[in-house]
């Protein structure tokens, strides 16, 4: 029969801390849902700024590309959910934050179209910063934190700008704020993935 060690107080303390760590460490987001709103928000954002010029009307309803994307970004969610060993506080929070940044986003779209509110433009990228922010706040990954800040930079510079070229700006403040996060998150998903097969 092997004798069973005992741990000490601070044996287990360290056990205990080191657990922790790796808990707090393992926001293993992969980035996908991150490029994915990266890229399209970019997309819209230029289509809609060359169609000033363009005039196709047709191309008006790029943003609906939006509404389509959320049938992936669930998909994508689902697998993530899946995936993770443990479900966190923390990751019922953001769930939570992004919801409702979603919902917000869909009223006022709605609200916006139909009392025609001036400067909308601005307004979407005062709502990208918010959840963007607490995301990177809440995982202390700094380039969304940053991203978050920098929608609300773009936000204030885009009220002196005028429409085509807010849309410049919010393509800007998605590259910031998601694209560039979400290429740095896939890169450390996949060498972290990497190393543990």
């Amino acid at each position: 029969m092997t004798e069973e060690k005992k741990l000490t107080e601070k044996e287990s303390l360290e056990i205990i801390t080191s657990m922790i760590t790796r808990a707090k460490c393992a926001y293993d987001e992969t980035g996908v849902s991150a490029l994915m709103w990266g890229i399209i928000v970019v997309f819209c954002s230029l289509v809609t700024f060359f169609n000033d010029y363009l005039h196709w009307q047709w191309l008006n309803y790029v943003w609906l590309l939006t509404a389509a994307a959320v049938i992936p970004q669930v998909v994508i969610a689902i697998r993530e959910r899946r995936r993770r060993r443990y479900k966190s506080y923390d990751s019922v929070t953001m769930s939570a934050i992004w919801i409702s940044f979603g919902v917000g986003l869909l009223l006022f779209s709605y609200f916006a179209g139909l009392y025609n509110v001036p400067h909308a433009e601005s307004v979407y990228l005062m709502f990208y910063g918010i959840p963007t922010f607490t995301t990177g706040m809440m995982t202390n990954f700094k380039p969304m934190t940053w991203g978050g800040i920098a929608c609300w930079v773009i936000c204030i510079i885009s009220f002196y700008v005028h429409f085509p070229d807010t849309m410049l700006l919010t393509a800007i403040a998605a590259i910031i704020a998601w694209f560039i996060p979400g290429l740095m998150l896939r890169a450390k998903y996949l060498q972290l993935k990497k190393e543990n097969v």
